[in-house]
């Protein structure tokens, strides 16, 4: 279409004003060049750029050239020479270029380096009613103080009138308005720039009007964009496009697309950001559905749209402004509050992880619902509201992993909230454990789980209407009392006997469990203390076998240097393989289950040392 269009402008001198944007070529005169020329303006002039050139060639090309011209050593280039006037001092050659005070000076074929008087106060721009390069003719060198329309190659120069560039544009220096249907991939622009072909490079220091394509450049003025960026560097400006791509110094407002970026102000989004880092404050008044936000984020339902958060990580507050519309939030990782300051518009959450605060408590209770979503802590609610949550934890207190953005949670989590369900409608949660969960139990009762797919532990529960649920990830030992096996002592108390009767009935579920290993350990450990982190479990192990030295002097970072006791109680414990260590740490202040502690107790009566009680 673009092809056409410019084809059809260079057929005659009338065509060429009245088919040329108004915006390009206002009052554009009309160049009448002899005939010799007629038959191959009427050529299509608009041609890719050479694919094979690289940037580098580009720049290794023209810095020849342009000392080359300087120098007049080099044949291939042709100087055209003005005088005082600012007139070519001739008129061309006809066969590579033109020139005549009607029309204007016309480059055709071959490499041009324009060469101002040396006389005293000659003018050392060309004036000329309209210059044009045409598309096999280069412009390497010179001063143009008039209008410029450009189907071949500006490689440099300094352009003091508008511009036109329907083919290439790789430096230069451009002090008025350009008008780009073709390719600028370098310059300096002082005034507006409108583009509708392709940028790629060049700073831009006034606003630019994008209406195609730019991968690149330096953008110092407003950017109205209404095509694609998908690279660059810019102050700020307008998106009613897309934006993948690119640095924004300053405020930008979207009404488009942002699939992709870095911002470092704010940004206020009526459209959809699907992507991107956020480093300043965010307005958003429809979607997000991606994204990195590293400040306040601020939620703002407007007349006829709905704001809805679909995806994305907030590291930062979360705000739910006062709104007409609804606002939902489907999915999105919330490290940050999520807080609803007078939302009295239906507010939905029906998906999400939300590691800090929640507090939707200012919301009319009758528009608010909570069917879906994660949370580190309980929710705020409304005074009336009759949404309930249930716990969701593990029976050893392992971290669990949770569905959001499309993946699993980076962090494990021991305890979570979600939404009570019902029998009518539950609330499936998905959870992903780190070994094989065996069952569940649910306010007690036991549930069997499905099998996972391949090596990941991925289970789907449904909760319905539970107050908690205990996730089964290692099945509490009951063997028999007495048996060779036995995590129990067989050599008990009388008191400790007769609780070995009551491990031993048939059906034990794991809170009896829970409380029964604990009365056992209570038999059996010295003084009846039950430790509660590794290092209280390391003391009492290593105490009970007499504080014998660890063969290794080496001292764990996270346990102080000078507590030489915990040091060698932790060391020794670990040689002795009744406890694991991370490397160079040892984990002191991590909870020890029961079933830790009988597994270690019982591997310590295996190790070669005298145990005293």
């Amino acid at each position: 279409m673009k092809a056409k269009r410019i084809v059809s402008i260079l057929l005659t001198g009338s065509m060429l004003l009245s088919l040329l944007p108004v915006s390009a070529l206002a009052a554009a005169p009309v160049f009448d060049a002899p005939a010799q020329t007629t038959a191959k303006k009427a050529a299509p002039l608009v041609q890719e750029a050479d694919a094979s050139r690289s940037t580098e060639e580009e720049a290794a090309t023209r810095s020849s050239r342009d000392l080359d011209a300087e120098n007049g050593t080099a044949e291939s280039i042709t100087t055209i020479q003005l005088n005082a006037a600012g007139k070519p001092a001739s008129e061309g050659d006809f066969g590579n270029w033109y020139y005549s005070a009607a029309s204007g000076c016309q480059l055709d074929t071959g490499v041009f380096a324009l060469q101002p008087s040396s006389e005293p106060e000659a003018e050392s721009a060309l004036k000329a009613r309209l210059f044009r390069i045409g598309d096999n003719a280069e412009l390497v060198r010179g001063t143009v103080g008039c209008e410029t329309n450009n189907y071949g190659t500006i490689f440099d120069g300094i352009f003091q009138g508008k511009v036109a560039n329907f083919r290439t544009i790789s430096n230069g220096t451009f002090q008025r308005e350009v008008n780009n249907y073709g390719t600028i991939s370098g310059g300096t622009f002082q005034a507006d720039v409108d583009n509708n072909g392709t940028i790629s490079g060049g700073t831009f220091q006034r606003v630019v009007f994008n209406n195609d394509t730019i991968s690149g450049g330096s953008f110092l003025g407003d950017m109205n964009n209404w095509g694609t960026i998908s690279g660059g560097i810019f102050l700020g400006g307008y998106n009613y496009q897309t934006i993948s791509g690119g640095t924004f110094q300053g405020m930008v407002g979207n009404t488009g697309t942002i699939s992709g970026g870095t911002f470092q102000e704010n940004v206020y989004n009526h459209g959809t950001i699907s992507n991107g880092t956020f480093q300043g404050m965010v307005v958003n008044y429809k979607t997000i559905s991606g994204g990195t936000f590293k400040e306040a984020v601020e939620v703002n339902a407007s007349s006829g749209n709905e704001a809805t958060i679909e995806g994305g990580t907030f590291e930062k507050r979360v705000t739910l402004k006062r709104s007409d519309t609804p606002i939902t939030i489907s999915n999105g990782l919330f490290n940050g509050e999520v807080v609803a300051e007078e939302c009295y518009a239906p507010l939905s959450i029906s998906g999400g992880l939300f590691t800090n605060a929640v507090d939707v408590s200012s919301t009319d209770p009758s528009k608010l619902s909570i069917t879906g979503g994660y949370f580190v802590n309980e929710p705020t609610m409304p005074e009336g509201s009759d949404i309930a949550f249930t716990t969701v934890s593990d029976q050893s207190c392992r971290a669990f992993h949770v569905r959001v953005n499309g993946d699993f949670s980076e962090n494990g989590y021991s305890k979570l909230y979600v939404p009570r369900g019902s029998s009518e409608q539950p609330n499936t949660i998905t959870v992903k454990t780190n070994t094989k969960l065996l069952y569940y139990l649910a306010d007690g009762e036991r549930f069997p789980v499905p099998d996972s797919n391949g090596d990941s532990y991925i289970y789907e529960i449904p909760v319905q209407n539970y107050e908690k649920i205990v996730l089964v990830t290692e099945e509490p030992s009951t063997p028999p009392p007495g048996g060779s096996d036995s995590e129990l002592d067989p050599g008990l108390s009388s008191g400790a006997a007769a609780l070995g009767i009551v491990l031993g009935t048939a059906g034990l579920g794991y809170i009896t469990y829970a409380h029964i290993s604990s009365l056992y350990l209570y038999y059996t450990l010295p003084g009846g203390f039950i430790p509660s982190t590794r290092q209280e479990l390391a003391n009492v192990l290593w105490t009970t076998a007499g504080k014998p030295d660890p063969v290794s002097t080496a001292l764990y970072t996270d346990i102080p240097a000078d507590a030489i006791e915990q040091q060698k109680a932790a060391r020794w414990c670990v040689e002795q393989g009744l406890l694991s260590d991370y490397g160079a740490t040892f984990g002191p202040d991590t909870k020890a289950t029961n079933a830790r502690i009988i597994r270690a107790w019982n591997s310590l009566k295996k190790v070669p040392v005298p145990i005293t009680n």
